[in-house]
């Protein structure tokens, strides 16, 4: 008896504990449930909205936007109905659905991650604006599309002139990632002159870019430059202090200069034009301190 006493006594305990407490996670301060619901996927964050009047419009408040297709486009991915068209369509009004709500004055991530062609550059357009207006640090752009590049989106040219607004401030980006974006050499340059703390630079699939220079004294911050898949490239000089890494393809000429940081290097892809001796030249500078260097070669020559 005496046993049977105790387990009912612990059961009535257990339940007091479990269905006797209230929520204290709603008690907790904005800014603190801000900060759970930024590390949820927007989907997880925007579902929250219906738990309580409480929770109604916290998720406006996220400084997290990564729009992942697979999440969102996942129910019409598994019956297998939607064309890519729909599904490209759905995602696109998705992202405008969610910025128009948005009420985040700052922004830590905004990634776009879909095919999308230059049908939809004003709406790449209103992305980015929304992204740089709310000073963000990481603004990942992954348009990559299956047709040829002449159909790339381009970055908005009256957000990258002189006369940009006061309001716009570009000085928080630290990591601009930009695939099947059309980018030339002034838009890096603009990158370069207004984004002081910008540490990572990734370009890819940009037919526009011709010859590039990543050139800054020792307020360059820049660690991590890559610039892939831009076959119309003929020549790149860098000279970065604190450059870290470094990941090129296809390159016809290349100079590196004042890079005593660099310790990494990428060259994939190279053609016949790029002899190894010229590729490895490049290195001479800094071949002291390179712990990687990884070189794919097709087609070369050796000359001595």
């Amino acid at each position: 008896m005496a046993g049977k006493r105790v387990a009912k006594f612990q059961t009535k305990k257990c339940a007091e504990i479990v269905y006797g407490d209230d929520d204290r996670i709603s008690r907790l301060p904005d800014d603190i449930l801000v900060d759970i619901l930024s590390l949820l996927s927007l989907k997880e964050a925007v579902c929250t909205s219906v738990l309580s009047s409480r929770w109604h419009n916290l998720w406006k408040h996220i400084y997290r936007l990564n729009f992942d297709p697979h999440v969102s486009l996942q129910k019409g991915t598994q019956q297998g109905f939607e064309s890519c068209k729909e599904k490209r369509k759905k995602y696109v009004k998705w992202v405008n659905s969610v910025i128009k709500k948005h009420k985040a004055a700052i922004l830590k991530d905004f990634i776009i991650r879909l095919r999308l062609s230059r049908k939809f550059q004003k709406d790449v357009n209103r992305w980015i604006n929304f992204a740089i207006v709310r000073h963000v640090q990481r603004l990942e752009l992954d348009l990559t599309t299956g047709d040829s590049s002449r159909y790339n989106c381009s970055l908005p040219q009256e957000l990258l002139t002189k006369n940009t607004s006061s309001e716009i401030d570009f000085k928080p980006l630290k990591v601009l990632c930009l695939k099947s974006v059309d980018v030339t050499e002034e838009d890096i340059k603009f990158f370069q002159s207004k984004c002081p703390m910008l540490e990572e630079l990734v370009v890819d699939r940009s037919l526009k870019l011709l010859n590039v220079e990543v050139c800054g004294g020792p307020f360059l911050v820049l660690k991590h430059l890559e610039l892939t898949r831009c076959y119309n490239l003929k020549s790149v000089k860098v000279c970065a202090p604190n450059l870290t890494s470094l990941t090129l393809q296809k390159v016809e000429c290349l100079l590196l200069e004042n890079v005593p940081r660099l310790v990494e290097v990428s060259v994939c892809r190279a053609y016949s034009k790029v002899s190894t001796t010229v590729a490895l030249s490049a290195f001479a500078c800094c071949d002291f301190q390179l712990e990687i260097l990884t070189l794919e070669m097709k087609g070369f020559e050796v000359r001595r």
